[in-house]
């Protein structure tokens, strides 16, 4: 008898959690995988209801406070690469969802950048956002895909003088040097919008392994 009724309460424990997976799920929108949801930069309000309310139902899942931050604010990635802003109510929501976010999944390089992204529009200088940006650094050091919106926080930023995060940049301009030179032209575009500081780093991490590529962004025009 007490085996049966343990039996049965383990089943519909499992018939619970598995509802519950299921209906975060089922509710969850489609969007791209940040920072390529600039894909997704027409996010509709549906779709961020539905994320919404994924989250709360999923309560521990980082993943799904992440997505629902990026519903608030889907042009973000894009807006921080050509030097735009992202300001207001819905950023200071996506950085309360991006927090929790992060709080529940840390080993998720990807929910430290948008974290980093959403702050570094609340606070321009880039103090309050450089610890989440260097989290990204430390879970994905190697995450190519984190690379063009992570460069462009860090030089756009005032906190490009700090040594440990020159070193961390600095490596990932050395990749894009020696191994993946098609990312050239995001160099270009965080150089345009860098901060004179992030400017001055660029050109010296860049002048050793690529001179044509230095007097190309000599030549180029701050577009600050």
């Amino acid at each position: 008898m007490g085996f049966r009724l343990a039996t049965a309460a383990f089943a519909v424990l499992i018939a619970v959690a598995a509802a519950w997976i299921l209906s975060a799920e089922a509710l969850r929108p489609r969007l791209a995988s940040f920072p390529a949801a600039a894909a997704a930069a027409s996010a509709t309000a549906g779709e961020h209801d539905r994320a919404e309310m994924a989250a709360r139902i999923g309560l521990v899942r980082g993943d799904l406070w992440a997505e629902y931050a990026m519903t608030l604010v889907p042009q973000l990635p894009q807006e921080i690469i050509k030097g735009g802003t992202v300001a207001g109510r819905l950023a200071e929501l996506a950085q309360a969802a991006a927090e929790r976010a992060a709080g529940l999944s840390p080993h998720d390089s990807r929910i430290w950048l948008l974290l980093a992204a959403v702050t570094s529009q609340i606070d321009r200088s880039g103090h309050e956002s450089d610890g989440a940006l260097r989290m990204s650094y430390y879970t994905g050091p190697n995450e190519l895909a984190l690379i063009p919106l992570r460069l462009s926080i860090a030089t756009g930023s005032t906190v490009m003088a700090d040594a440990d995060l020159q070193l961390l940049v600095g490596q990932e301009i050395r990749t894009i040097l020696t191994r993946k030179p098609e990312l050239k032209p995001w160099i270009l575009l965080a150089y345009r919008n860098a901060s004179p500081d992030g400017r001055s780093f660029i050109e010296s991490a860049t002048g050793a392994l690529d001179p044509a590529l230095l007097a190309e962004l000599r030549a180029a025009t701050p577009a600050k």
